[in-house]
């Protein structure tokens, strides 16, 4: 059975789908109007008293929980009570039955996410990566070219040394593979990440060449020469030169390999365009009498590409491809797999990919499902704009240590007391509507939407500082404060908890699990669009290999970064030839 099925099965489960179907704030929205399979749970997170509350968030315990190794929790043999890694006291035992077999279960199929060993990534590429990043981006730009740099050793792939990096950003990863010695396309859709790409680019220049002048060139460029000696990286060296004649672009070129920015409006049309154009750009802009540079390569005028010439082996890499972005250039890399590959049908070939994606949430509609296995299902399976919300969510990270338990403790108060604040905005949204003789209505698709917590009176209510979550009386008098209220018009209307403590610490108790438990699925939902991405390209590959002559690949999930960073993405779809 492939692994899609499992988990799948564990997120149409009836009390995971109603997690994922209902928003903390449509609970609050409906009076908390609960299914009927919530009451024993619901009880459990409402009996808060005077001995626990201080010591044991019902929440916390489920993250304790769900954070434990089966050699401790799962077993049943631990200890009645025991610290958190927090240091507060957790007493798991006490959890309600359903929530455990939920959360076992989804720990059960759920893809591991440690991450893999890559070796010493620091003396992969350039020793001053770090300028300009942020420690995460540095984390995740060295890693991830460190495994490209030894995914590439002499004899993995055939004569590889182009690189194309899509939603390429401020350049981070490009400049890094181009100290590598790759000659890189590094593409984005925005003008201004572009330009600050140029911007970091120039700066990198700079530094590099005033450390030159001081004689520490030795020890501040890499060590790259093993790519310009290594096969891998001397076939067309000589002969296809990105040139500066594209829009929008710019292009640096050194002994350890070149770098070319473009700003184009991605898509698989427009991505294959552009590496096409790439390679012949070069043709295009040749000027009689003079020579081009790669590298420390001159490059004469006359050698040029010819129709007998084979196909140039592209790498194609992706850091966080937002949205549609990544099925986009997984389609471009199959469609250019599946191509016949004779001389004069094709000048690039798609030799290998690397892609890290994110914001699931912004995919289209026909990114999901892709696996035959998902697609033939009966019914198709769909994944809820409310379940793509959730797959960012890294659960297993918010009790690392003290710092993160704080944020994570702020970050849920902010989304039980904007619940908590639901039906006093409907009674406000309700009056102004009334006097002012409109019918209240929403633009949103309540369907689509559904379990996604989006409403127009909180699109109202806007951001609040994270002072106004300090305590519920300091939300609640910025909140109506913003939104221009006074409570008194419609104290009649309020519910009791507005200003009843104890209903009100019952319910926030209650909402916070809620949340919790609703997160917990999040790395659930990852793994099913990972694994479905996965499966459907071993489909595509083998199709491809049944109806012509292709090299064979191997396609695999890898680990690459460590999630603890804040890398909370940190899987990558791996396509390369097989060894």
């Amino acid at each position: 059975m492939s692994k899609l099925e499992p988990i799948y099965q564990q997120l149409c489960s009836p009390l995971a789908s109603e997690l994922l179907s209902i928003h903390p704030n449509d609970l609050a929205a409906s009076g908390f109007q609960l299914p009927g399979n919530w009451k024993g749970w619901w009880e459990w997170a409402t009996s808060i008293d005077d001995e626990n509350t201080p010591y044991f968030p019902r929440w916390m315990s489920i993250l304790h929980y769900y954070s434990a190794t089966p050699d401790d929790q799962r077993t049943g043999n631990q200890v009645p009570s025991n610290k958190s890694s927090v240091g507060l006291l957790c007493d798991d035992r006490r959890i309600p039955p359903d929530l455990k077999v939920l959360i076992d279960d989804t720990v059960r199929v759920q893809l591991s996410r440690d991450r893999i060993s890559i070796g010493n990534t620091s003396e992969s590429g350039n020793a001053h990566r770090s300028y300009g990043m942020s420690p995460k981006k540095e984390h995740e730009v060295s890693r991830m070219s460190g495994y490209i740099d030894q995914l590439l050793c002499p004899g993995s792939t055939d004569t590889l040394n182009h690189v194309v990096d899509v939603g390429s950003g401020q350049g981070y990863l490009s400049r890094a593979l181009q100290n590598l010695g790759f000659h890189v396309l590094a593409l984005d859709s925005n003008e201004i990440q572009t330009s600050g790409a140029e911007r970091w680019k120039a700066k990198e220049a700079a530094r590099r060449q005033k450390q030159f002048k001081r004689g520490n060139d030795a020890q501040s460029l890499p060590d790259s020469q093993h790519h310009c000696n290594d096969p891998l990286f001397q076939s067309h060296v000589a002969t296809f030169v990105p040139s500066a004649s594209i829009a929008s672009k710019n292009i640096i070129h050194s002994r350890t390999g070149s770098l070319t920015h473009q700003t184009i409006c991605i898509n698989p049309r427009t991505l294959e365009s552009s590496i096409h154009d790439w390679f012949l750009s070069g043709e295009d802009n040749q000027i009689a009498g003079c020579t081009n540079m790669i590298g420390d390569l001159l490059v004469d005028r006359t050698e040029r590409r010819t129709p007998e010439d084979k196909p140039v082996p592209v790498m194609m890499v992706a850091l966080h491809a937002c949205g549609s972005l990544t099925p986009d250039v997984l389609r471009v890399f199959l469609s250019n797999y599946r191509r016949p590959s004779a001389p004069g049908i094709r000048i690039w070939t798609a030799q290998a990919l690397v892609v890290v994606g994110c914001c699931y949430n912004l995919m289209a509609s026909e990114d999901f499902p892709l696996s035959r296995s998902l697609r033939e299902r009966v019914p198709v399976a769909t994944l809820p704009l409310s379940s793509r919300h959730l797959a960012a969510q890294i659960p297993s990270q918010w009790l690392r240590n003290e710092t993160s338990a704080r944020e994570t403790s702020l970050a849920i108060r902010k989304v039980v007391f904007r619940a908590l604040l639901q039906p006093v905005l409907q009674k406000i949204g309700a009056l102004e509507a009334s006097a002012n003789h409109t019918a209240t209505s929403s633009p949103y698709d309540v369907e689509e939407l559904r379990g996604v917590g989006q409403t127009p009176e909180n699109r109202r209510l806007g951001k609040l500082p994270d002072a106004a979550y300090k305590d519920w009386e300091t939300f609640l008098d910025r909140a109506t404060s913003k939104i221009g209220v006074r409570l008194d018009q419609i104290a009649t209307q309020l519910p009791v908890y507005i200003h009843d403590k104890r209903r009100r610490m019952q319910l926030e108790s209650a909402l916070s699990v809620l949340h919790v438990l609703r997160c917990i699925m999040g790395p659930l939902i990852e793994s099913l669009i990972l694994l479905d991405r996965h499966e459907w390209i071993r489909e595509e590959l083998s199709r491809s290999n049944e109806t012509q002559e292709s090299s064979p690949m191997d396609v695999e999930l890898v680990n690459l970064f460590d999630q603890a960073t804040g890398s909370g993405r940190n899987v990558a779809i791996v396509i390369k030839p097989c060894e």
